[in-house]
């Protein structure tokens, strides 16, 4: 399995997960993803590395193989031509088609003459033998620039099973933080510009003054740290610094009482070029949800009921929103027992075995020897 292992990234808790959901079913190697060694003699060797298996399986996001298209190029185009075992791919994000038409610009030109734009839409994924998307917005995005229908396997990431916190450290988690006496709105995972944080700082005016957010998580670079300052200075514009707390990255093994702590999260994601791996960490501690209507989360809805869903992108229509779920212990108990159900249901141990279905049918026997 070809993966990222840092603490510090959503791709590679889902790899961890569903490699315990594996257990005593498959051998499986990790190779990892390393991408600030990049170069084309590695590419080789992980490529011989990963065709010593019966199979291999690719976590995949752009950023892994390069910053720019032609990196990505020169870079996840060698991989593929070193490995010679079938390849199972799983794409974290999905973007929409890049635009064909040439803009005019050198830069277009290059883009065009050079293919970049193709490689990344459908000879990133043509070259797999099969694809695990995770959403059905995934999976129609590839079939419409033409990957087969009969590669692509959709499979819903799991939701990880949690222990709850020890007795008395929500409470140290409160008081730590100041929240004693709030309500408490949460924002968890990465402080990144993608995920329209603004939104849920620019409805926390509207709120009442007991009401308090908390951004269980921080920055994941350097190069994103304007982000985070950008929403610190715009709490201090709102006049609701004090109302606002980050928390900063904190590990798996830390998040029980931060998150356990919160009363309604909220995402308010604009896009989905990837499915929410945060959001499943949240249901897993058994917390009331509202999401924005992006097609990820509408899926979630549609399936299993499990969080409430906002299509507004005025602060205030969506401070009313979270003040009637806030306003209303019964509403969000009943949202609690679906998350329960869901979570009952969509257990690692199910994606697991789904994902081992998809190993063992490009192996071509009943039980997969092993997988890199």
């Amino acid at each position: 399995m070809h993966t990222t292992t840092t603490a510090t990234c959503g791709i590679a808790d889902y790899a961890r997960d569903l490699l315990l959901g594996l257990r005593g079913t498959v051998d499986v190697e990790v190779v990892p993803i390393c991408p600030g060694q990049l170069n084309l003699a590695r590419m080789l060797t992980v490529g011989r590395r990963l065709s010593a298996a019966d199979l291999t399986h690719i976590h995949h996001n752009f950023g892994f193989w390069g910053r720019g298209s032609l990196s990505y190029r020169v870079m996840f185009q060698t991989l593929q031509r070193a490995i010679t075992v079938p390849v199972v791919l799983t794409p974290h994000s999905v973007f929409p088609a890049r635009p064909r038409r040439w803009n005019g610009s050198l830069k277009g030109l290059a883009i065009r003459l050079l293919g970049l734009h193709d490689f990344m839409d459908r000879r990133t994924y043509l070259f797999a033998d099969r694809i695990i998307v995770h959403s059905r917005c995934h999976f129609r995005l590839l079939a419409e620039r033409g990957i087969p229908p009969e590669r692509l396997v959709e499979i819903m990431p799991g939701v990880p099973e949690v222990a709850p916190p020890p007795a008395g450290a929500v409470e140290q988690f409160r008081q730590a933080w100041g929240l004693e006496g709030t309500r408490v709105l949460g924002l968890f995972g990465f402080i990144q510009s993608n995920k329209n944080y603004e939104l849920i700082v620019q409805a926390l005016p509207h709120l009442p003054s007991d009401v308090v957010l908390v951004l269980v998580g921080g920055v994941r670079t350097a190069g994103e740290a304007w982000y985070g300052k950008r929403l610190e200075a715009l709490a201090s514009s709102l006049g609701v610094a004090e109302r606002v707390r980050i928390t900063g990255f904190l590990p798996r093994e830390q998040l029980g009482p931060a998150l356990s702590a919160v009363d309604l999260f909220v995402l308010p994601y604009a896009a989905d070029s990837s499915v929410s791996y945060s959001a499943r960490l949240c249901l897993a501690y058994e917390k009331p949800l509202l999401a924005s209507a992006v097609d990820a989360f509408q899926e979630l809805r549609e399936r299993h009921r499990c969080l409430e869903l906002f299509t507004t992108a005025d602060p205030a229509a969506l401070a009313g929103h979270v003040l009637e779920l806030l306003n209303d212990p019964a509403r969000r108990a009943a949202l609690v027992e679906e998350v329960r159900a869901y979570n009952r249901e969509q257990s690692w141990r199910r994606v697991a075995a789904e994902t081992l279905n998809v190993y063992q049918s490009l192996a071509g026997h009943t039980a997969c020897a092993s997988s890199s």
